[in-house]
């Protein structure tokens, strides 16, 4: 009888010790590719007319094509894999039909390549935008987190993931705004998963290293296929596989890192308190704020009857922090006669990151730093009506000889650059 309790014993502590290991000691997860995409639509932005930035003799267009075909070649070494281009050649793709080209050959994913480059000359680093909407979200994120990672590698600044509304008021079906980037925007709508890759910035002295030869050009393109092969689980004819690279860093733009600041401006409310009806005219207007270090730049989008739009920068020299301010603007001149609404106000912090609110439902909802934001109620207490045509004052004439030698002096000996909106 004692042999059988000793028995029973032994079963009974092994029992529970398997129980306590197994609560104690989750199982491990085995890694296995995080998507089941086959089909991948490489971007390479701008084309044709269309130089993108423009640095140090180096257009953006050409890096872009020439990471692309790199790429391709890469992750065609691959079993599996289909890779496209949207542009073959140097021609000029709008961004619609970039996304029909994938769509045409059922891409799982479209990827754009482009290259960055800032007003200020300072930023550096490598970026990736994703989708405002929620389907894909953590999908996408995880798949930035993966290039950044590979950038990180080759010795890049990681600058993070971002989103950026709309500022046109477009809305998808579930009542959420759309993309600013048209790519993600219509790459979304079209049931793509998408992200837009900025490898560096080309006015960078830190980050042109990588844009100025063929050596940097191919440490790009191996940080992109590797990101890529990775993320979808691709393996080679004698088994080879690329392991993930995850980001060590959090992921802020040069200024946040200094300033040690990481949120997107709020804007809590707006107001018109005076306007002179004309065009070009003047109007003063009170906004209220929320960011600790400063709005450094604020503008209002509107719209007419018709649909058009006209946009109005604010004009202030000292940064908006918390509270309320006082600040003029100069309203277009050959606007229509006709009142105008205000749909869209756009904002950066000193930090460089935006913020947009969108106006729905007699609320500006806010999107920002790759997140909804908050809401504040309006109904109208800034929209502008156009009453008589005006003159070019003295006061906006010198505005704009201001606006034009400080765009002459912060240019100083950097070769000029032409922006296009992807």
């Amino acid at each position: 009888m004692k042999e059988n309790t000793g028995i029973l014993y032994i079963y009974i502590t092994i029992l529970l010790t398997a129980i306590f290991l197994c609560i104690a000691i989750p199982a491990k997860k085995v890694q296995a590719a995080s998507v089941d995409w086959n089909v991948i639509a490489l971007d390479p932005g701008h084309g044709g007319e269309e130089d993108g930035a423009y640095y140090y003799g180096k257009k953006e267009k050409d890096i872009n094509y020439a990471i692309a075909v790199k790429v391709k070649q890469q992750l065609e070494a691959y079993e599996g894999v289909t890779v496209v281009l949207t542009r073959e050649k140097d021609e000029e793709v709008n961004l619609a039909n970039r996304v029909v080209r994938a769509k045409e050959a059922d891409a799982d994913v479209f990827i754009s390549l482009h290259c960055n480059a800032s007003v200020s000359h300072k930023s550096q680093g490598a970026s990736v935008y994703i989708s405002t909407g929620a389907k894909w979200r953590k999908t996408l994120q995880d798949f930035a987190d993966c290039f950044l990672g590979e950038f990180e590698a080759v010795g890049l600044d990681n600058a993070g993931t971002f989103a950026r509304v709309t500022q046109m008021g477009g809305r998808r079906e579930d009542g959420t705004f759309d993309d600013y980037y048209g790519v993600l925007r219509h790459s979304y709508n079209n049931g793509i998963p998408a992200l837009l890759v900025e490898h560096c910035y080309m006015d960078s002295e830190t980050d042109r290293i990588y844009v100025k030869d063929e050596n940097g050009i191919t440490q790009l393109a191996q940080a992109d296929a590797n990101a890529i092969a990775a993320f979808c689980g691709l393996e080679k004819a004698d088994g080879t596989k690329v392991k993930a690279k995850h980001a060590k860093k959090y992921g802020a733009t040069t200024r946040a890192r200094e300033l040690k600041y990481y949120d997107a401006p709020n804007i809590t409310g707006i107001k018109l308190l005076s306007y002179d009806g004309k065009t070009p005219g003047i109007a003063t207007y009170l906004v209220s704020v929320q960011d600790e270090i400063g709005i450094t730049s604020l503008y209002l989008v509107y719209q007419n009857a018709s649909g058009s739009s006209v946009t109005v920068p604010l004009e202030y020299r000292k940064s908006l922090t918390t509270g309320e301010w006082e600040v003029k603007a100069y309203i277009p001149e050959n606007m229509s006669l006709e009142t105008y609404s205000l749909c869209y106000v756009g904002a950066y912090n000193a930090a460089g990151y935006d913020a947009g609110y969108n106006l729905a439902d007699g609320e500006m909802i806010g999107f920002g730093a790759c997140d909804w934001l908050n809401t504040f109620s309006y109904h109208g207490e800034a929209d502008l009506t156009v009453i008589t045509k005006g003159s070019l004052s003295t006061a906006h004439a010198k505005k704009i000889q201001n606006e034009i030698e400080m765009g002459l002096r912060n240019r100083k000996n950097i070769y000029p650059i032409s922006f296009y909106p992807y």
